[in-house]
């Protein structure tokens, strides 16, 4: 028996959701349409561990259309980026994912976000921009899990999936399950408790893909009634829904929000991939350099590069003049894995205004290896 049997792909589903999207996108590729499928999360859909870009999930999941439609043409979009969260993919899915126009997407942000009311809010305005994105949105909610404790935050994202009438599946019922039982020994899947090997995206991508054959061998039973979204409307959501209407500022488009800039150099080096996400921000080596923004929303977010090149310069963001409340970012950063896309809020409001935001390099070092890459500001709300 080898591992994919030794999992209960059937208890993957753990809310039902509404088919009514999958089913009639199955239907334009068995008529031979052209269909893109896309990929939104972290760093499991990204690939990390995977020998081979074509041996991650996302990749699998893209083989099961190709096989299951030989008469279609389909289109692969990994938006993935590792260690981001769906605050972050809220800025992001615009650009990195529904500028393909994808017509099916499967997220998954469950092991980076927190369990908690920020991150229902963050995920909720993920899932809203993508149903909004176009007529008939095949989307696919997924939960990944640390394989040593079984934690994530699935049942906030189930919140979201029951909400929406969306499919959610889980990792948590289906291979952690299998860990706890002894059918599988989690070594065996993965290096770190978390990012699955090649043998562990196999199993991940047969789960949903164990789904996506039980909707596709049940055409025939009838068609559901339209969930939310399908005539264009949405339900009202359950949170503020402050991040449904989110944008990243960076040396692109940040033009017409910044008010003065000193000793920060725009890097104008061109993106080669979604994942290639230190690109088009700023960087600074000197004490006292600085940028000042003024935007307007609820919400606002730093972005910047915590760095392995040690020592680094660190910087402190001033919110209207706020000194007292003043936010650090170090850019050193004391892990082995590699450098790292932090996301620090340094302003949350349930009122929409003007801002004025400063960030300045307030410390820096004769012996930097580093500098303060600064990657953006997000900014939510309206």
């Amino acid at each position: 028996m080898n591992e994919i049997e030794k999992i209960q792909s059937e208890k993957g589903l753990v809310e039902e959701g509404d088919e009514t999207a999958l089913r009639r996108l199955f239907e334009r590729a068995g008529r031979g349409e052209d269909i893109t499928v896309g990929f939104l999360g972290g760093s499991i859909t990204q690939g990390a561990v995977a020998t081979d870009d074509t041996l991650c999930y996302a990749y699998r999941v893209y083989e099961w259309f190709v096989k299951s439609f030989p008469g279609s043409r389909f289109t692969y979009v990994n938006a993935g980026i590792g260690a981001t969260d769906s605050e972050y993919g809220a800025a992001r899915v615009a650009e990195d994912l529904l500028s393909a126009h994808p017509d099916f997407v499967l997220m998954e942000f469950a092991v980076n976000d927190g369990c908690n009311d920020h991150y229902l809010e963050t995920y909720e305005g993920c899932v809203r921009q993508i149903l909004k994105s176009g007529p008939g949105m095949a989307l696919i909610l997924m939960n990944n899990v640390f394989y040593n404790e079984g934690g994530s935050a699935e049942r906030i994202h189930r919140q979201v999936a029951r909400h929406y009438k969306l499919p959610s599946i889980s990792m948590r019922t289906t291979i952690y399950d299998a860990i706890l039982s002894g059918r599988i020994i989690k070594e065996d899947i993965t290096p770190d408790d978390l990012h699955p090997n090649d043998i562990g995206h196999g199993i991940v991508a047969a789960v949903i893909c164990s789904y996506l054959d039980s909707v596709l061998s049940g055409m025939g039973s009838g068609v559901q009634a339209p969930g939310p979204g399908a005539d264009g409307q949405l339900p009202d959501p359950i949170t503020p829904n402050r991040y449904e209407y989110s944008v990243k500022y960076d040396n692109r488009n940040a033009d017409a929000v910044i008010r003065s800039m000193q000793g920060f150099t725009p890097d104008i080096t061109p993106r080669r991939a979604v994942r290639d996400c230190f690109r088009y921000g700023y960087s600074a080596r000197e004490k006292g350099g600085f940028v000042e923004y003024e935007v307007e929303g609820t919400c606002i977010a730093v972005q910047f590069r915590r760095t392995i090149n040690l020592p680094a310069p660190v910087a402190r963001v001033t919110v209207d003049g706020d000194e007292a409340n003043s936010v650090i970012l170090d850019a050193n950063f004391d892990q082995t894995w590699g450098d790292f896309l932090a996301l620090t809020d340094v302003y949350v409001s349930d009122r929409p205004g003007k801002h004025r935001v400063r960030i300045e390099v307030i410390e820096s070092h004769p012996d930097d290896k580093g500098d303060f890459y600064l990657a953006g500001i997000i900014v939510s709300g309206r």
